[in-house]
């Protein structure tokens, strides 16, 4: 039977052969700095200009879209989950 690696280094700081590891508290993520114009092109003027730039949140689902119904009709009914839920996060 083979032991997890992660056992012996357990053990060696419990027996104080290893000092404790020292958990450092983070700080929150700051939000990201995004620039308020941007150099894309002008059909006007035919070149590129600086444009000025925002970010738009996506709009409220109506749930009236094709894959949203066929996905209620999908799950209605016994059997629980049909579809894939993505779980991983990105790191």
């Amino acid at each position: 039977w083979l032991k997890p690696f992660w056992l012996k280094a357990r053990r060696a700081r419990s027996e104080g052969r290893e000092p404790p590891r020292l958990h450092i508290a983070r700080q929150p993520e700051a939000m990201v700095n995004i620039p308020k114009t941007r150099n894309t092109y002008c059909r006007k003027c035919k070149k590129h200009q600086p444009h000025k730039v925002s970010q738009y949140k996506t709009g409220k689902k109506t749930g009236k879209a094709q894959g949203d119904r066929r996905y209620e009709k999908k799950q209605k009914g016994f059997g629980g989950q049909t579809k894939p839920v993505f779980h991983k996060k990105a790191k």
